[in-house]
Parts: C-alpha cells; sequence; structure tokens
C-alpha cells in the first residue's frame, strides 16, 4: 500500500440571513430520502424523536439514570445532571450514528456497508466553490469523472465508495495562516498525522439534517451572508444561534471522523474496527486509488435546548495509542517500540521554516516538520501517547455500554470503541431572544463565546483529532485542553479582526466560500517568511 499523509478540515465561522429579521429556523417535517438512499442506504435523520428515558423493553438497558435502547433513533434534549448521565447520553448517539443503514447486524466484522451518519451532508458538499447552491439532502457524494477512471471504478461502484480528501483537519480549499482552529499546531505550521505503516490519516466532516436546513434556508452556504447577519443587525446584535435540540427536534449535529488505509482487510486484527470502502487521493501523485480504511476516531458534537454550548463527546478505538509512560506489548495503530528516527529530504515547494532537511523524532507527540501533498515527501509515522488518561467516569461507563453490546450483539465491533470523555455544562447560558446588550450568562455576540460553567473542567483530548494538543492548547494561555476551548473563539468568516463576530462555536461554517466577483469573506493572515502554505491535495468532489 502506498504511504501517504497530509490533513484536512473543518474551519471557522457559522452565518445567518442578512437583515436584522434574523435567521430562519430549521425545517421541522421529517426528511425525505434522496439519491443516497440508493446508493449508501444511509438513514435519514428523522426530525420528531422520543426522549431517552423510555419503558424497559426487549434491546434496552440501564446506563446512569438513562435507559439506552439499540436502534437508529439519535436521542434529542434529554437534561444532563451528571457526568454519567452525560456519558451515557453520548454513547446513545454514538450507538444511533452507528447503527446500520440497512437494519442489519450492529458491527458485524468486515461489515463494509454504510452506517447512519454516513447519509449526513459532507461540508463539501454544503459549503462548495463560489458558494453555490447545495444539492439537495440525500444526495451522495461524487467523485470527478477522472477520479473514477484513475480509481478503475465502475458507474456503480463509485456511487458505494466513501470519498476521502481531508488529510489534516484544516480546510482543504485554504491552507493557510488565516485558519486557527481545530487540530494544534495551526498552520501554516504542518499538521498531518502518520500511522505505524506510514500512510496519513483521512479526516472528514458532516452536519445533520437540521443543520443543513438551518444552512440551506438562510443562504450560510455563503460567506458574505453569514457576515451580513451581523452586519445589517441595528442597533442590538442577537448572536447567531444553530437550531438547537427539543424533547421532539434533534437540533444541529456535528461530526468529524478519522480513518485510517487498512493494508490487508484479510488480517484478523480488522475484525474489531468499522471499515468501509474508500477513494482517496495519493499526496505526492494526486491519483485517486480505493482502499480500505478503518475508523479510528469521532467526535459528536450536539446542540441542544438545555445544553446551548453544545454536547462535545469524543470517542476513539482502544488500540490507537498507550498511555504516555507506559509499556505494552500489544500493537498500536500510532506507536510503534521500533521507532527509529528518519532523515528525508525536503523539496522547497514542501519545506516548512526553510527547513530542507527534516529528521523524524521518535519523541511523543511531536507535530511533523514538513509539508504533504502534490509533490512532496510521503508521510511518515507519528509517535502517539495519550496524554490524559481516560476518564475514570467514562471508563465505568463504557465498560457497562461495551458489556451490553457484548451480550446484545456478541462480536460486534462496536464493542471496541471507548469514550475518551463529555464536555457539557452545569450552568447553560440562556439562548436569545433572552439575551439583551450588557446581560451576563448569555451567548455572546463577539468570541470568546461565554461557557458558564463547562464539565469537565480538566483537559479532555483524543489522540487522533487531537494529537499535538492532549496537554494544552497553545497560543491563547490555556492551562489545559479541551473541545470547547478551541470553539469558543469559532467565528463568522470575514469578521474584523477587532470585533470577531461568533458562530455559535462552530467551526464548521467556516468553510463557507463568497460568490464569484465578490471579496472573500476568509479574511486570511499573512504567512510568517521562510514558511510555506501547505501542499493541497486534490478536490476529488463534484
Amino acid at each position: 500500500m502506498k504511504m501517504r499523509s497530509y490533513w484536512l478540515s473543518l474551519a471557522l465561522v457559522t452565518g445567518c440571513a442578512g437583515g436584522g429579521s434574523g435567521p430562519l429556523p430549521p425545517e421541522t417535517s421529517a426528511p425525505t430520502p434522496g439519491p443516497m438512499a440508493q446508493a449508501l442506504t444511509p438513514s435519514v435523520d428523522a426530525k420528531v424523536q422520543p426522549a431517552l428515558k423510555v419503558q424497559a423493553a426487549p434491546g434496552t438497558f440501564a446506563c446512569g439514570s438513562l435507559t439506552m435502547s439499540f436502534g437508529a433513533t439519535v436521542p434529542a434534549d434529554v437534561g444532563i445532571s451528571n457526568q454519567t448521565d452525560a456519558d451515557c447520553y453520548a454513547w446513545q448517539e454514538f450507538i444511533a450514528l452507528n447503527w446500520p443503514a440497512s437494519g442489519s447486524n450492529f458491527g458485524a466484522p468486515g461489515d463494509q456497508s454504510a452506517v447512519q451518519w454516513l447519509g449526513y451532508m459532507d461540508t463539501h458538499q454544503l459549503f462548495q466553490q463560489g458558494a453555490a447552491v447545495p444539492p439537495p439532502w440525500g444526495t451522495p457524494p461524487q467523485i470527478t469523472t477522472a477520479c473514477q477512471s484513475e480509481a478503475h471504478l465502475t458507474d456503480a461502484q463509485a456511487r458505494g465508495v466513501h470519498p476521502l480528501v481531508n488529510a489534516t483537519k484544516f480546510s482543504g480549499d485554504v491552507l493557510s495562516g488565516g485558519e486557527n482552529a481545530q487540530a494544534f499546531p495551526n498552520p501554516p505550521a504542518p499538521a498531518w498525522l502518520g500511522d505505524v505503516n506510514g500512510n496519513n490519516v483521512w479526516y472528514e466532516v458532516r452536519v445533520n439534517q437540521d443543520e443543513y436546513n438551518y444552512v440551506v434556508q438562510n443562504q450560510f452556504y455563503n460567506a458574505q451572508k453569514q457576515l451580513a447577519f451581523y452586519t445589517n443587525q441595528n442597533p442590538v446584535k442577537l448572536p447567531l444561534q444553530l437550531p438547537a435540540g427539543t424533547a421532539t427536534v434533534t437540533g444541529a449535529m456535528e461530526l468529524k471522523a478519522a480513518w485510517m488505509e487498512v493494508p490487508d482487510p484479510s488480517d484478523a486484527k480488522w475484525n474489531s474496527y468499522k471499515l468501509t470502502s474508500a477513494v482517496v487521493v495519493d499526496p505526492r501523485t494526486q491519483k485517486c486509488e480505493q482502499v480500505t480504511v478503518a475508523l479510528v476516531a469521532f467526535h459528536v458534537i450536539h446542540k441542544t435546548q438545555s445544553q446551548p454550548t453544545w454536547i462535545w463527546a469524543t470517542f476513539e478505538h482502544k488500540d490507537n495509542a498507550p498511555n504516555a509512560g507506559t509499556t505494552s506489548p500489544q500493537t498500536w495503530n500510532f506507536n510503534s517500540p521500533a521507532c527509529s528516527p528518519k532523515t528525508i529530504p525536503v523539496p522547497t515547494a514542501c519545506q516548512y521554516d526553510g527547513k530542507a532537511s527534516v529528521t523524524t523524532s521518535c519523541t511523543a507527540n511531536t507535530p511533523p516538520l514538513y509539508n504533504i501533498g502534490d509533490g512532496c515527501p510521503a508521510a511518515t509515522p507519528t509517535q502517539v501517547t495519550r496524554v490524559n488518561p481516560i476518564d475514570t467516569t467514562a471508563a465505568t461507563v463504557n465498560t457497562t455500554v461495551q458489556s451490553a453490546i457484548q451480550n446484545a450483539w456478541s462480536g460486534s465491533v462496536w464493542q471496541n470503541y471507548m469514550l475518551v470523555n463529555v464536555v457539557w455544562s452545569s450552568n447553560p447560558a440562556v439562548i436569545p431572544p433572552a439575551c439583551t446588550t450588557g446581560s451576563s450568562g448569555c451567548q455572546s455576540t463577539v468570541t470568546p463565546q461565554i461557557t458558564p460553567s463547562m464539565n469537565p473542567s480538566v483537559a479532555v483530548a483524543n489522540t487522533v483529532l487531537e494529537t499535538y494538543i492532549q496537554a494544552s492548547a497553545p497560543g491563547n494561555g490555556f492551562a489545559k485542553s479541551n473541545c470547547i476551548l478551541c470553539h469558543v473563539y469559532a467565528e463568522v468568516p470575514g469578521a474584523p479582526n477587532a470585533t470577531p463576530y461568533a458562530s455559535d462555536f462552530s467551526f464548521a461554517l467556516g468553510e463557507a466560500q463568497s460568490p464569484p466577483g465578490t471579496p472573500d469573506a476568509r479574511s486570511l493572515k499573512a504567512i510568517p517568511k521562510g514558511q510555506h502554505r501547505q501542499r493541497k491535495i486534490r478536490q476529488i468532489f463534484r
């Protein structure tokens, strides 16, 4: 298998329709399956969903004070009063999102069929070049004819593969110093991650139908419309608000997934992973290839009325990396006891900080020192350790849920995934219009956004999705790092530096572009002397 490496991503921002009338609410009618249902049999995000606490029945089990169920129903708003219930709620989301779209066995080893969240809209489809109108909900992601030919796929096969183009969590269109979020180190510093085989990790970001409807109805796929939401409000500005879930409406959800390439799918090792068939672009040759990939990490963020500062949950595979300072004979995805430094010549266009030759490091969690992409060297393995052990409450809940999965679905791959932690608020902010100028405890119109009493206040990091900021978030003076401490700085594209308008904690909406002939609202910071923009991976979506 060819080695490859390079990262792509979520950006800053979220927006609302222009004028002082405010954004439109999300649609509440049930979604209609589109062509994607024929290609990948994805789920549709049901608009009316029962509360999580239900009468005990076959297929249910207790977790904290919640009654958990196996099935595709994403939990709507449920009051969370303690960490155990927050962790159980996150697991209920994980089960529903990864429920098979076909309704068949939950996590059969080797099964490469679609799960529910693969029917959600990829941000590459939602935020298109030139602020083009996104395709209808349910439209499957499509690869170009040229890419299909290079990967030797028939039309039918191409409709069933999973296009992956994000080799970092940063935007694929503008890899520059202007995008300041997600996986540190900030660009233009390289931020890709190499597995033990020397292949880069592939990332993707998707939104559910409630968020998709809201963006499309308010034309927030247009960066100018996002900025206009604030600039057209006069005299009192209200913060932009993505739809919040209720007892019957799901609310906005954003998902980030990380996939590693599988050298040999017949190896029994991969029977503990969710697999899928994907099309990727070799960063060096820019040629499309069909590969099998394994899910190694998964973020779920969900906005509800009782948690307007969102519920932040992160999961990963149990075999990703060992705890720092420990030794283990097992094989890890991102850690090798046989690690040895390697010197790599780096062409000028791929250099970071003027380094023409780079020696890789075996020191854990060291960021890469060269860019990958068109014509650049391949990725090299990154030595990773877990800086923050799995939270003790999460560990207990993991045992409860993993045992329930094993009892109900013997051999399911999903019992090999674990919750790292959940961030939630014990003192939620007030959702406008209750907010007024000068109010405290409300969500803010500018960054950093207000985050009353977020729990846990400890560092929370996924070894694959936040490899390089597990201990602290550099540049912001944080003593620790967790999801919310980065997302408080999410802002509307093009907002003036003096008053960056808040985007309701969402970086996804920062992918929005401007129409042809108008200034791009995404302001880009100058790249320091001696540094180079990261090389791009060819875009294959159409």
